[in-house]
C-alpha cells in the first residue's frame, strides 16, 4: 500500500511537469534559433502581445512547419527561459548590451518584469531609451 501511495504521488508530480494537454509550439526566431516550447509558456502573461499572438486564434507565419518570428533569436530564447520560469529568475549577463537587449524583448512583447535583480531594480527605462 505504502508503494502504491508513492507511485501515486510521482506520477501526479510528473504529470504536473509535462502538462499533456499544453500543445508544443515550435519557432523559428530570427532565423538564428530554433525552439520548442509548450503554448502555455507564450501565453504565461495573460495581457502581453506573446500571449495575444499565441492564443490559438491568429494565422501565424510558418516556415517548414514552424512559427516565424522575425525577432533576435537569443533574446528571445532568454525570454523563454524567463517565462518558463514563472518570471523569477532574472537572466543574468556580463555585456550590458545583452541586458538591453533582453529588456528591449520584454518591451516588445509588454511583458512587464516583476523580479528584481540582488542591489538594482529592472528599469524598463533603458529598453525604452527614456532618461530617467
Amino acid at each position: 500500500m505504502k508503494e502504491r501511495m508513492a507511485w501515486e504521488k510521482e506520477k501526479d508530480e510528473i504529470k504536473g511537469l509535462t502538462k499533456m494537454d499544453s500543445e508544443v509550439i515550435h519557432l523559428n526566431v530570427g532565423g538564428t534559433v530554433q525552439m520548442s516550447t509548450e503554448r502555455d509558456v507564450l501565453r504565461l502573461v495573460p495581457d502581453s502581445t506573446l500571449a495575444k499572438m499565441f492564443n490559438g486564434m491568429h494565422e501565424l507565419k510558418k516556415i517548414d512547419e514552424k512559427v516565424f518570428l522575425d525577432r533576435d533569436g537569443r533574446s528571445f530564447l532568454h525570454l523563454v527561459n524567463y517565462l518558463r520560469n514563472d518570471r523569477t529568475v532574472f537572466p543574468e549577463y556580463m555585456d550590458k548590451n545583452d541586458e538591453i537587449m533582453f529588456f528591449k524583448e520584454l518591451d516588445f512583447w509588454k511583458i512587464p518584469p516583476i523580479l528584481k535583480k540582488k542591489g538594482q531594480s529592472l528599469d524598463m527605462s533603458m529598453a525604452s531609451g527614456s532618461q530617467g
